[in-house]
């Protein structure tokens, strides 16, 4: 096996805003096991710790010049194995002062702004365009797009940043069961190609829609999909209401494994960067981890009762993970967000808790959340029809 010596600038996160220089040829080439975690370069790779296809890019040559860095603090060299020819290029390393972006870990001491903006409905329940009705799970893209579960709708909406209506991309036609109707879809996750996986619940499908088509693929059959998560590897994870159980499918898989049963009921779920799978168990008031390398099953919120106290959650239907392990939770019931750090025997609130309404700093029912590149929280606040966005106070880190 041959060596390559290549810039090894830590590089983090997966959006093409997260790069490792100004020059825009410059890359992550991602760590396998390590989603958002990758060393810079301009070559092309192939290694066993990087993902199967090899990255590559036309630059006729591999000097700092190509590739400065954004920050450097100190220089080094490192090396990493590929069927390259030999380079040997100065390495430098990024310093990183008080990450705020989930992908790098959201900084224990963040706060949000307490009235949230409302960026998508919040004109009451309806089906024009800029309405909701009865909203759930949600998605938000490296542009700060969102894709909302319109479920009452029977639709998918895409809100463009500062948008003061959205676009139907999935479903809209009545409730039914062809290919281009969906029934009460739950969830949806979009890749990179703005292709979309949509929980369809009450078909009992998912439902895969490329971008601009009038119509879906049945990927998976006879499933109550009631949540959709999808790794760095292009695997589906199926949370599965009557079978209180997650499930995966690999590429091409026809039959999915097993992650975990036992659960009451499983709603929305999100897998983190080291593929271990975070699920919010609704009934039994609390959050699971299954860890990807110890196959370990953990409670990471929540003491599996009903209550208000700090250290209890009441029917939660999402959760969000960061890079630090820190775990974001929906706690539906009690109308509000709250914060787990890693280990934590306790929680806190970062939003709501304010007591149910339709003020700028209360929820109604919240049912989904997520975060942008910046740290900025979105909560579907499902029983307002809309979402609101919480914007990160970066001082407070």
């Amino acid at each position: 096996m041959s060596i390559v010596r290549v810039k090894s600038q830590f590089c983090h996160g997966i959006s093409q805003y997260d790069r490792c220089s100004p020059n825009s040829a410059c890359t992550c080439f991602y760590i396998a096991g390590a989603l958002g975690v990758g060393i810079c370069g301009d070559e092309c790779v192939h290694h066993p710790r990087c993902h199967n296809h090899p990255v590559c890019y036309p630059i006729p040559s591999f000097n700092q010049k190509l590739c400065p860095p954004i920050t450097t603090t100190n220089t080094t060299m490192t090396t990493i194995s590929s069927t390259a020819p030999i380079m040997t290029i100065p390495i430098t390393t990024t310093t990183v002062s008080s990450s705020v972006t989930p992908d790098k870990g959201i900084c224990a001491t963040a706060t949000w702004a307490q009235n949230g903006q409302t960026v998508a409905g919040g004109n009451g329940s309806g089906s024009e365009l800029n309405q909701f009705d009865r909203p759930f799970g949600l998605f938000v893209d490296e542009n700060q797009t969102i894709y909302v579960a319109d479920r009452s709708n029977e639709r998918i909406m895409k809100w463009k940043r500062g948008a003061s209506s959205g676009e139907l991309v999935a479903g809209g036609k009545r409730q039914g069961a062809r290919d281009d109707q969906l029934h009460y879809p739950i969830d949806v996750v979009v890749d990179q190609d703005e292709t979309l996986y949509i929980c369809d619940y009450n078909n009992k499908r998912v439902q895969k829609w490329l971008r601009d088509a009038q119509s879906g693929q049945t990927v998976i059959k006879n499933i109550a999909a009631s949540g959709i998560a999808r790794d760095n590897e292009g695997s589906l994870y199926v949370s599965d209401w009557t079978e209180n159980i997650v499930k995966k499918w690999r590429v091409d898989e026809t039959i999915g494994q097993v992650i975990i049963s036992g659960l009451n009921r499983p709603c929305l779920l999100f897998v983190d960067l080291n593929q271990s799978i975070v699920v919010a168990d609704h009934w039994n008031h609390r959050v699971i981890k299954v860890d990807n390398e110890t196959t370990q099953i953990s409670i990471v919120a929540g003491i599996g009762s009903a209550g208000r106290d700090e250290n209890k959650l009441n029917l939660p239907l999402s959760v969000a993970v960061d890079q630090l392990g820190t775990i974001y939770v929906a706690d539906t019931k009690n109308h509000r967000i709250m914060r787990w750090p890693r280990g934590a025997i306790s929680g806190n609130v970062i939003v709501g808790d304010r007591g149910e309404g339709s003020r700028s700093d209360q929820l109604s029912e919240p049912s989904d959340l997520s975060f942008d590149s910046d740290g900025n929280l979105y909560v579907v606040d499902s029983g307002n029809n809309r979402v609101q966005k919480y914007s990160i106070d970066k001082s407070s880190c």
